[in-house]
This record gives structure tokens, sequence and C-alpha cells, in this order.
């Protein structure tokens, strides 16, 4: 993550060198997969990917449940993602790695509602003026906007689960908001195990480019409503 200014916002051109690093490294393992003797590393995934299709649904529910409970005490959202387009393929992945986020999401702010140190987070909330204006009345817009903020996404869900926030436009505006940063990462997921390099390279460049629609997306909400670093 982008080291961040004294105002808290991040730096965009720091987060622009960041996003296309991270894409330019998933071209380079592609190629570096299909021209050195690592190139036997696709065939062993492809034998893998084979037995966890044997598995059916049962592959499936496990990540799922996996996924979740690994969501709910902070695991990186997007890491998942990215093994779940490797071990499913793109749409299978996408759709896959967005229940998973929801559902964990979605359990952390029940779990938050039950036992969650109100004072703590209400005093959080007192010294970040922005944040407070901006879940002030949550809905699905300021909801979908604290998504793409540079905090943990634990952060969000403990924060939303205090706040008097319906059901509804949680759950949409999670499912939203986890689109611009999830479809990129499963689909540069899937193609690091695709045998075929014309299709590898197309869908590593795709990622690449709806990575960069959806960064100039993400930085602008960022440097809009970024909170200040407490």
């Amino acid at each position: 993550m982008s080291a961040d200014l004294p105002s808290g916002q991040q730096d965009p051109k720091k987060e622009t060198v960041r996003l296309l690093l991270g894409a330019l490294i998933v071209t380079v393992i592609v190629l570096i997969l299909h021209f050195t003797p690592l190139k036997e590393l696709i065939g062993t995934a492809q034998r893998f990917k084979a037995e966890v299709d044997a598995w059916g649904w049962k592959a499936h529910l496990v990540f799922f449940l996996g996924s979740v409970l690994a969501i709910i005490v902070g695991f990186p959202r997007l890491l998942l993602c990215g093994i779940s387009g490797i071990l499913f393929g793109f749409m299978e992945g996408l759709i896959l790695s967005q229940l998973a986020g929801v559902t964990g999401a979605y359990s952390a702010f029940l779990l938050t509602r039950l036992w969650a140190p109100k004072a703590w987070v209400a005093g959080k909330l007192a010294r970040s003026e922005k944040l407070r204006s901006l879940l002030s009345r949550p809905d699905i817009l300021s909801i979908f906007i604290a998504r793409q903020l540079p905090m943990p996404g634990v952060v969000v869900n403990v924060l939303l689960g205090v706040l008097p926030t319906r059901h509804v436009p949680f759950l949409l505006a999670t499912f939203i908001g986890y689109l611009p940063s999830n479809v990129p990462v499963a689909l540069a997921g899937s193609s690091v195990g695709k045998e075929s390099l014309p299709k590898a390279l197309a869908q590593a460049s795709t990622s690449m480019l709806l990575l960069a629609l959806f960064g100039m997306l993400i930085l602008w909400i960022r440097r809009k409503y970024s909170p200040p670093v407490d």
C-alpha cells in the first residue's frame, strides 16, 4: 500500500505505479511459466485443477466456507480472489469470490452487531471528520465509496456494524463495491494457469486494462473521500 500523505490522501502517482507494477508482475509470471523450465508448473496446476474439478460442488463449498471464515478475521480478500481465479477459472472464480466476499463481510457485520466495542468505534469515528460525514447515514452510495477507501475491509465491516446501517444497502453496496477490484484480479489469476500462451497473455492484458480503468475510478474516490489517518 502506498504511503499516506499528511492529509491522509493517497499519492496518485505512487498508487498508479503500484497498480501497474502488480499487473506487470502477473504478465512476467505468465511469460516465465511459459518460457522457462518452470513451465512444468503449468502442467502441475492443470492436474491440480482437474482434481479440484473432480470434487465438483464440494470443492466450491470448501473454498467458499474457508474464504468466508478468512474474511471474517481480516484475511486479504483480493488474495483469495486471485486464488479462486487460478483454481476455478475467471467466471466461476469471480462468482465464487464475490459470494464469499459479500458473505464474509456480512457475517463480520452481523457479529459486530452482537459483540462490537461500540465506544471504541465511536471514538475512532469522532476523530475522523470525513469518515464520520461519509457514514453518518449509511446508504448504497456511501457504503460503495467506503469500500474503495485504503483501509482493511474488516474495519469497514466493523464501522458499519455499529452504525444504523440497513441490511439490504450493506449487501448491495458491498457486492457492487467489490467488483472493481475482483474482476481484474480474478481474470489475472485465471491467466496464470492457462496452458495456451496467447490466451494467458490476452487475459493478463485485459486484466491490466481493467485494472487501469477501475484504478482511475478508485483513485478519484480515494482522493475525494479518503479520511485522515488517526
